[in-house]
C-alpha cells in the first residue's frame, strides 16, 4: 500500500473523479496510472491488456505485473481494481452497485480516518493544507492511501472480494525502501510501515474483506513466463468458430497423454479449415489460458513444438488460499 503523493488540490480532485466512486469494467480508472508521468520514479511500470474487462490493467512494478497475471488467470475473477483508493471517509462496500451483488446485504467501509482513530495511529495518516475558495484561510485535507489490487471473485455462495497487497520482499512489509540512505529513526520507520499495513487490513476487514500479503519469491518464475506468453497472443483466437476451437481443444488435450506435439495438431487443423498459423497458435494459447486444456504450467515450459506434459500441480489449487473468501 502506498500513500498518494500528489498533494495539490488539482491532483486530489482528479483522484476523486477517478475513484469516488470507482467505475466498473472498461470504465475503471486506477488512482495511479502506469505511465511515466504518474508512476513512481525508477519503477518498472507496465500495462497489461485484460480482454475480460476490455481495458489495460496498470502495474507499478514488475512484481505487480506478475501478480496481475495470476489474478487474471483465475476464471472466477469478474472484476479487478488495481491502484484503488482507500477512502478516508465512510463508503459503501466495494461490491455495492455491481449487478452480481443486487439484493446482498453488504457491510460498509468505515474509512481510513476512522480506522486510524481506532488503532490509535492517526499520526500515520497524511494530510495537506488547502486554501479555502474565498481566500480566508487554509484547512487540513486528508491524503488517501492507495492499495495494490482488489479482486472481485464469485463462488457457489456468490460474489466476494479479496485484497492483495504486494511487495518485492517480505522485509518491505516492515520497512520502507530507502535505497542507500539509512533511516533517521529505524524503530519509528518500522512502526510506521507496519502501522500502514495494519490500517489497510482493518479498513477492508470492516467490510468482511480479507487481505493477502504477496511477495515476489512466492511466484514461480516459470509459471509467470508461461502465463505471460499465453496471454500475449490468446486474444487473437476470440473470433475463431466455436466448433473449430472445441476440436482444437479436444485434440490438444488428447495430445497431453499421447505425447504428440501441439504444432502437429495445429497443422492438421490448419489444413482442414484453412486457418493461418498465427491464428492456430492463438487457439493453442487460448486453450491453455482459458483452462480448456489442462497441462503442467508451473514446472514445465510451454512451447508449441514440444509435447505438453500432464498437469501435476494446478496453479489455482496451489494458490487457492490467495483467492479464498476466508483463510484456508
Amino acid at each position: 500500500m502506498a500513500k498518494y503523493k500528489h498533494k495539490t488540490l488539482a491532483r486530489l480532485k482528479e483522484l476523486q473523479r477517478r475513484q469516488d466512486p470507482p467505475k466498473w469494467g472498461q470504465d475503471y480508472e486506477p488512482a495511479i496510472r502506469a505511465t511515466r508521468e504518474e508512476a513512481p520514479a525508477r519503477s518498472r511500470f507496465l500495462q497489461i491488456w485484460f480482454e475480460k474487462l476490455k481495458r489495460y490493467v496498470h502495474a507499478l512494478s514488475s512484481v505487480e505485473g506478475k501478480v496481475a497475471l495470476l489474478a487474471m488467470f483465475n476464471q472466477a475473477l469478474f472484476e479487478l481494481q488495481e491502484e484503488r483508493m482507500l477512502a478516508t471517509e465512510p463508503r459503501p462496500h466495494p461490491l455495492f452497485g455491481h449487478p452480481l451483488a443486487v439484493g446482498m446485504v453488504l457491510p460498509p467501509l468505515r474509512g481510513t480516518i476512522d480506522v486510524c482513530e481506532r488503532l490509535d495511529m492517526i499520526e500515520l495518516h497524511s494530510w495537506t493544507q488547502m486554501e479555502l475558495p474565498d481566500g480566508t484561510g487554509r484547512v487540513p485535507v486528508p491524503i488517501p492511501f492507495i492499495g495494490d489490487f482488489l479482486l472481485f471473485l464469485v463462488d457457489q455462495e456468490g460474489p466476494y472480494c479479496v485484497n492483495w497487497t504486494v511487495k518485492s520482499t517480505s522485509e518491505e512489509f516492515a520497512r520502507r525502501l530507502l535505497d542507500s540512505r539509512p533511516a533517521r529513526n529505524p524503530d519509528a520507520e518500522i512502526n510506521a510501515v507496519r502501522g500502514r499495513h495494519a490500517i489497510e487490513e482493518l479498513y477492508y476487514a470492516d467490510a468482511d474483506i480479507r487481505t493477502v500479503r504477496i511477495v515476489d519469491r512466492d511466484l514461480p518464475d516459470l509459471l509467470i513466463q508461461n502465463l505471460r506468453s499465453l496471454l500475449l497472443v490468446q486474444h487473437r483466437a476470440a473470433q475463431v468458430d466455436a466448433g473449430i476451437y472445441a476440436e482444437i481443444c479436444e485434440r490438444l488435450q488428447a495430445s497431453v497423454q499421447t505425447g504428440q506435439r501441439p504444432l502437429d495438431v495445429l497443422l492438421s487443423v490448419m489444413h482442414r479449415y484453412d486457418i493461418q498459423l498465427d491464428v492456430a497458435k492463438a487457439c493453442f494459447a487460448r486453450a491453455l489460458w482459458q483452462r480448456d486444456v489442462r497441462a503442467e504450467l508451473i514446472d514445465e515450459p510451454i512451447f508449441i513444438d514440444r509435447p505438453l506434459k500432464p498437469q501435476r500441480r494446478d496453479p489455482l489449487q496451489v494458490f487457492s488460499a490467495w483467492f479464498a473468501r476466508q483463510p484456508l
